[in-house]
This record gives structure tokens, C-alpha cells and sequence, in this order.
């Protein structure tokens, strides 16, 4: 895809997409849909699934929150804290982090006070809290549940191989920036992921289910306001989705044209100012129509900060079929 700054283009961002049918099956392709890389936050869902079998009974909000890449707002803390307290467990134990919360009123509000951050605002709190609570529940060490080697994260990475339908040896790892680990796979083998959570099938399908209720019931939980996942998911009923870094996106649709689908892109510079036109172009592609609400997500205008309009964007989208 391509922004423009008057009649010339500026940057160009390459785009490698898969889009996949409940079986599995690549239907849809742009650049290479058997690239390796790490959908970063992206793996959420998957790395909660062992939380909703753990807990088949925990609110459908926290098990929102143990998926998301919250803003940090009180709201989200709440959320966490419940969690946390679920497992005896307290902020201390949260092995995230500290960074400043992603919602600006919040963020504003800490500077006034004079206060710091804590572990609650990493937008990764949620997942930690909730990775500590399957610990407790499966009699498993809350120390070192960070660590590649405990149960909890190879488990994660066999779920990885498992939904995404590939080997576990094709399941890479490094090290995600809350310290636990990231889990790299082929592009399609991500985009089945979703296809999973939009058509839950097997032996996981109640808990998938589950997860998919609590996205698309939570979706200001998921991320927070005026982010794309917050946005995008009610606008498009049966749609759940979740960003990673790194200009990484998985959607899962469960009403398309072509029947529950699975989508997973990666924008290769990391650029995601590209995300939400990338997010909408394949949408549009798969015969879902945009509505006015959906277009203002991605403008295909570019203004300055006077308000003029400067460049525009082109985005060039050609999906191989099969």
C-alpha cells in the first residue's frame, strides 16, 4: 500500500497476507502467506486458551482482559485486579513490566499527581494476571511463568502448533517485550488460529467460544478507545480481532460470504499507520461492504495539521485466490 504527499508516493508498505476457510485452508493470499514471523500480541486469544479451560466460569470481562492490549485506563486496572486476586496473587507478581498507559486522559492524570506507572498500566497486565491464575488452577508454579521452559509456556507453544495446524517444530521462539515468550509461525498457520476462534471446532471448541463471547462482548476491555480492535469489532458483527506489534493484525470472521474465515496480515517495515487500511481493503475484498462508519477508520485523505489536504493513500491489495 502506498501514501502519496501530492502527486508523488512517499511510502510504500508491503503487505503478506493469508486468509483461510474453517478447515484451514489458504483461499486468499497476498505476498508470501507462508511467511514465519511473530503475530506479538496477536497470539492473545491463543495464549488465554488455557485459561478459559482452566476457568470455565470466570466472567466473561476478565477472561476479555486476559486478551487484551489494554490502555490502562481505571477500568482496565479493575479488571486486572480481579484477576489477580483470583490466583492470591498481588501487582507484585506481574512479570510485565512498567510503561505509561496507552490512554491519554489516563496517562495525563498520573503526570498531575506526580505518580509513576505501575505494572497494572502495561497493556500486557491482563494476560500476566491471567497467566497466573492457569498456574494456580493447574498446580503449577506461579515463579517463573515467564520463563520458555514452565508448563504454562510450553503448553502455550503446543497450542500454538495445535490450532495453527502445523508442527510444534515449526513453532519458533524469542522473547516478547512482557517477557513472555513469542511464539513466531507461518502466516497462514496464524490466520487458522483465528479462523478457530470465528468456528470453534475439537476438543477446545466450548473454551474458543468462550473467548471469541468475551472479545466481541468486551471489545473496549480488549484495547480501549479509538483503537482499532475497539472500534472495528462492533462495527462488523461476528468479527473478532486483535493487533499486534509491529504492524500485525488476525481477524476472525464468522459471517462472510465465503462461510467463517480467518485472516492474518503482516505489514513487513512495522508500520501500522498501515494497519486499518490494510484491516478494511481485505474485508472489502472478501465481499463485506463498508459503511460510512468502517471508511472513516481509514481515510483515504491525508491532512496536515492546518487542516489541508497534503497525500492520500493507495492501497493496492491483489489477493491470489487458492
Amino acid at each position: 500500500m502506498v501514501f502519496t504527499r501530492g502527486a508523488v508516493d512517499e511510502s510504500i508498505h508491503e503487505v503478506h497476507l493469508a486468509v483461510v476457510d474453517a478447515a484451514g485452508t489458504v483461499i486468499a493470499r497476498c505476498g508470501d502467506a507462508g511467511l514465519v514471523t511473530f503475530p506479538r500480541s496477536s497470539s492473545k486469544p491463543a495464549q488465554a486458551l488455557p485459561l478459559a479451560l482452566a476457568a470455565p466460569e470466570l466472567p466473561s470481562d476478565e477472561l476479555a482482559v486476559a486478551c487484551a492490549s489494554h490502555a490502562g485506563t481505571p477500568e482496565h486496572r479493575m479488571t486486572v485486579m480481579r484477576l489477580l486476586e483470583r490466583s492470591g496473587s498481588t501487582v507484585a507478581d506481574l512479570r510485565c513490566g512498567t510503561h505509561p498507559p496507552f490512554d491519554p486522559a489516563t496517562a495525563a492524570t498520573l503526570i498531575r499527581a506526580g505518580e509513576a506507572p505501575s505494572p497494572l498500566h502495561h497493556n500486557c497486565s491482563g494476560k500476566h494476571a491471567g497467566m497466573l491464575l492457569t498456574c494456580v488452577l493447574n498446580g503449577w508454579p506461579k515463579d517463573g511463568y515467564t520463563e520458555h521452559g514452565h508448563p504454562l509456556q510450553v503448553r502455550i507453544r503446543e497450542l500454538h502448533a495445535e490450532l495453527g495446524g502445523v508442527d510444534l517444530e515449526q513453532v519458533e521462539a524469542g522473547t516478547d517485550g512482557c517477557s513472555v515468550p513469542a511464539f513466531a509461525l507461518p502466516l497462514h498457520a496464524v490466520a487458522r488460529i483465528f479462523a478457530g476462534l470465528a468456528h470453534p471446532a475439537g476438543a477446545h471448541a466450548q473454551a474458543l467460544e468462550r473467548i471469541f463471547a468475551a472479545m466481541t462482548s468486551h471489545p473496549f476491555l480488549v484495547a480501549g478507545l479509538g483503537r482499532l480492535d475497539t472500534t472495528l469489532m462492533p462495527l462488523v458483527p461476528g468479527l473478532v480481532a486483535k493487533m499486534g506489534a509491529e504492524a500485525f493484525y488476525g481477524i476472525g470472521l464468522r459471517d462472510s460470504p465465503h462461510g467463517p474465515l480467518g485472516v492474518a496480515f503482516k505489514i513487513s517495515d512495522g508500520g501500522e499507520r498501515a494497519r486499518a487500511h490494510v484491516a478494511l481493503a481485505v474485508l472489502e475484498a472478501l465481499g463485506l461492504p463498508l459503511t460510512p462508519e468502517l471508511r472513516a477508520l481509514a481515510p483515504a485523505t491525508l491532512h496536515n495539521w492546518a487542516g489541508r489536504e497534503v497525500g492520500g493513500v493507495r492501497v493496492e491489495l491483489p489477493l491470489a485466490l487458492g
